[in-house]
């Protein structure tokens, strides 16, 4: 676990965005929950503002009724004998929950920030803007059209699991069955390495990977192959770089690493090596 926290933590300093994903949100209502009595009232609709007009910005549908919430949240705290404000956005929505017909309220975004209470006046309306600035910037990414292509419905939804992704997508899982096979082909390898705990491997497997064009890309240069990183069943050169996803193209020759892509935030450079 306290592997899992860490790694985690250092994902959040190297991403761009969060590991959520808000593909696919169209409306919501939008609330400021200020339960600090060291956070002015007044603050409340100024904040509404702030919020609503990055809503506006993004397309958001913010007159239908559908359940779903993007709410700000003030609250005291206490820190090291210090008093404090946490300020989280929080996107909820109901889902269904699986094996039951019954829908339930969960947080499918999330971002925290803490002020001092005495930068209340300087500090919290400009964390908000900042909070809602990658709010937005995430969205558009997370919905924009990939490489500018309009795929194919039927094919760019394709719904792949990470149980079986790599059977579903027609990756090798053997290192050394790939590198054969890249030899015969004459083509190098892409490596992608991934854990069963990653957030943003899943990103990268169904927003990057499983699209049919890329995939197509991908297999018309390269063979393709899966591996876990805590299995270790690769070659230790592979095993220097700890953060996943990080995708390896490697010399089916010589085995020697030509380019290396780290993080979901290097999706975009992955992108311009297929063209």
């Amino acid at each position: 676990m306290k592997r899992f926290l860490s790694i985690l933590l250092t994902f959040s300093l190297l991403q761009a965005q969060s590991f959520f994903t808000l593909t696919g949100v169209k409306q919501y209502r939008i609330l400021v929950a200020n339960t600090s009595s060291k956070v002015d009232k007044r603050y409340n609709k100024e904040i509404e503002a702030m919020l609503m007009e990055m809503s506006k910005e993004i397309g958001i549908d913010m007159k239908k009724d559908t359940g779903t919430v993007l709410v700000l949240v003030l609250r005291t705290i206490l820190v090291d004998q210090c008093i404090g404000i946490r300020i989280d956005l929080e996107l909820g929505e109901y889902l269904p929950r699986p094996g039951s017909s019954e829908n339930v309220l969960a947080i499918t975004y999330i971002d925290t920030r803490r002020i001092s209470v005495d930068a209340v006046e300087d500090d919290l309306t400009d964390t908000v803007e900042e909070m809602a600035e990658k709010f937005a910037l995430q969205y558009k990414d997370d919905n924009k059209v990939l490489m500018k292509v309009q795929e194919d419905k039927k094919n760019s939804e394709k719904k792949v699991l990470h149980e079986n992704f790599a059977q579903e997508m027609g990756y090798e899982t053997n290192y050394r069955v790939a590198m054969e096979k890249a030899k015969k082909a004459g083509k190098p390898v892409m490596a992608f390495i991934t854990t069963t705990y990653c957030p943003w491997c899943r990103k990268m497997e169904s927003r990057i990977l499983s699209k049919a064009r890329i995939d197509a890309q991908i297999k018309k240069k390269y063979i393709p192959l899966l591996l876990n990183f805590d299995e270790k069943a690769f070659p230790k050169a592979l095993h220097k770089i700890t953060v996943t996803p990080t995708v390896y193209i490697i010399d089916s020759k010589t085995e020697k690493i030509l380019h290396t892509f780290v993080g979901y935030s290097s999706r975009e450079d992955i992108l311009r090596e297929l063209k």
